[in-house]
């Protein structure tokens, strides 16, 4: 769906993504994901992401890794908690959240060199219906820098914030868009539509700016596996699996 997902947030990935969101997820839960951007071979990057929910909040943690072959390393590793402050019989609801992420970048040039830092996010996610979402994170609110080379300068974690608007219709369509402010300052909008067949089949379009994405997905015995696609005309297209786990909740009757 372009990758708006700041105002949907219904699925681990939201650990990073909008943390607030993770009080929706009602079942120990996990997912993966993969990709190797723009089909370049000594590029690849991975997501791991859980969630757990606890009586009267919801914790999650997620770790990205990028890697470029005999050149650097990036990891990022984020704990979220999150809590309902008001959600009714009839699914509406506001939802805050906080994170901490823990961010290391190393290289492995000439001048091998490897750095730590901490900085901190918050998100909110409102539902005033059952069919639509409302949400806003901000992350990097202390901007953390990098200095690996000497005399290459600071590489600064910029701020950056997300505002999304999501549209439900009778489970069956989901329609998102948010605007993404970039590590320059800029905002950026992107969104997409995500039809859903009986639950069990999700096919996906998007656009991010001018980039097209597209993906489909396949859920059973709680188990999803998804391949989505980011097209770049320039230097080429981003292809991405993702699978999710979670874990069936019980009815009571």
């Amino acid at each position: 769906m372009g990758g708006a997902s700041v105002a949907v947030a219904d699925d681990p990935s939201a650990v990073r993504d909008n943390a607030a969101g993770i009080t929706g997820i009602s079942s120990l839960s996990f997912l993966s994901t993969y990709d190797r951007p723009y089909g370049v071979d000594v590029i690849n990057e991975g997501y791991l992401a859980g969630v757990v929910p606890l009586s009267g909040l919801s914790a999650g943690c997620s770790w990205f890794h990028r890697g470029v072959t005999d050149a650097s390393s990036e990891d990022l590793v984020t704990l979220a908690v999150a809590r309902d402050l008001k959600r009714t019989s009839e699914d509406a609801s506001l939802s805050v959240g906080a994170n901490v992420d823990m961010a290391h970048v190393s290289t492995q040039a000439a001048q091998s060199a490897s750095q730590t830092a901490v900085t901190f996010g918050a998100s909110v996610l409102l539902r005033p219906f059952s069919f639509i979402g409302l949400g806003y994170s901000i992350h990097n609110i202390v901007e953390p820098s990098f200095d690996l080379i000497d005399g290459g300068g600071d590489t600064v974690l910029s701020r950056q914030q997300a505002v999304g608007l999501s549209y439900y219709w009778q489970q069956r369509l989901l329609a998102t868009i948010e605007s993404r402010q970039d590590a320059e300052g800029d905002w950026k909008a992107r969104g997409g539509l995500e039809v859903r067949i009986e639950n069990h089949v999700f096919l996906r379009g998007g656009l991010d700016q001018s980039h097209v994405t597209a993906g489909a997905g396949i859920a059973a015995r709680g188990f999803t596996v998804d391949l989505g696609m980011a097209s770049n005309d320039d230097i080429g297209a981003t292809y991405l699996f993702t699978l999710r786990w979670a874990k069936p909740v019980v009815s009571p009757y």
